[in-house]
């Protein structure tokens, strides 16, 4: 057995089998509304996925615990191949076209409702959280005055950064998400989609890591797959061009969906990971939180250029 992360194990058998167990913190109910949905997936003949198979020895059990008040762990197989590369145009398109392959099984499905996780409409409190971790990261730096170095950039930036926060939150309210929502029916989304999560074998590439499912809009999971891979590609274009071309040789994109994919975009996402747990870093991480700190704001200041060639891609 091998650490990949923290709470991701990798077990070779002795029989040279190779397992992925991984803790999955989740309510019984909802791993398996995970599970059921994925085995459904798979009957309807999408078999890119990453999961447990219950008809084989060690797909037998969802997951099991060490102890009674312990997280629970599930087995699953381990995909041998790499991540695609967002400096590949092919690779991006895949990428996008098996998300849209994704999405078109879910609705050939009957998606059970117990133990789910249904985020339509919800969109509004979800951009509200994320600001209100700037807001209050912000605001404790400029109580500490000169407490850290983080403290004097956020002192100095913080107030443009709320205002490219509070962009997207206005231009949410001012659009057609609540009439949408009520208009479209779910869509099955990964959650989390990005090259970390998607592994290219011999036989394709294939989804992984599935606590993130939900019930969304598409463009939710386009929003994650874009910004999972050009956020550390300094914001390229040509990325995302890609992934959009590869996503629509399945499903075509409309208006409205441009219009809510530059309102996700737009949210200063990057930096709200980036400094919302500072405080609980050990000194190596502080400092490299630090150092990315000028970096970050810059992606998230060439975001505007990022947006206007994506309304050129629409037109």
């Amino acid at each position: 057995m091998k650490i990949v992360q923290n709470g991701v194990y990798r077990i070779v058998t002795a029989e040279g089998k190779e397992y992925c167990l991984k803790r999955m913190a989740y309510p019984p109910n909802r791993l398996r509304w995970i599970d059921n949905t994925l085995q459904q997936m798979r009957k309807k003949g999408f078999i890119r996925i990453g999961w447990r198979n219950p008809n084989e020895r060690s797909g037998k059990r969802l997951f099991v615990k060490w102890q009674r008040e312990s997280p629970p762990f599930v087995l699953i197989p381990w995909l041998r191949g790499s991540w695609p590369s967002p400096q590949s145009a092919t690779q991006m398109r895949t990428c996008g076209t098996l998300l849209a392959q994704f999405h078109r099984a879910g609705k050939n499905i009957k998606i059970p409702k117990s133990g789910r996780q249904n985020m339509m409409g919800k969109w509004p409190s979800y951009l509200r959280e994320e600001y209100n971790t700037l807001l209050r990261v912000i605001r404790k730096a400029k109580r500490n005055g000169f407490h850290s170095p983080l403290d004097r950039m956020l002192q100095t930036h913080g107030g443009e950064i709320l205002q490219m926060a509070r962009a997207s939150m206005r231009s949410l309210r001012n659009s057609d998400y609540k009439s949408i929502c009520r208009k479209t029916a779910a869509t099955l989304c990964h959650g989390d989609c990005g090259p970390t999560n998607i592994i290219r074998t011999r036989k394709g590439m294939y989804l992984i890591d599935f606590e993130t499912l939900r019930l969304d809009l598409r463009t939710y999971d386009l929003y994650r797959l874009i910004f999972n891979s050009c956020k550390d590609h300094n914001w390229n274009f040509a990325i995302a061009q890609s992934i959009l071309d590869g996503y629509q040789k399945v499903y075509k994109l409309n208006r409205s969906d441009y219009q809510l994919l530059k309102i996700l975009l737009r949210f200063p996402r990057g930096m709200c990971k980036l400094v919302e747990h500072y405080d609980e870093k050990s000194p190596k991480d502080k400092l490299q939180i630090e150092r990315d700190f000028p970096k970050v704001l810059g992606h998230e200041r060439r975001r505007s250029a990022f947006l206007k060639k994506l309304d050129i891609y629409a037109g």
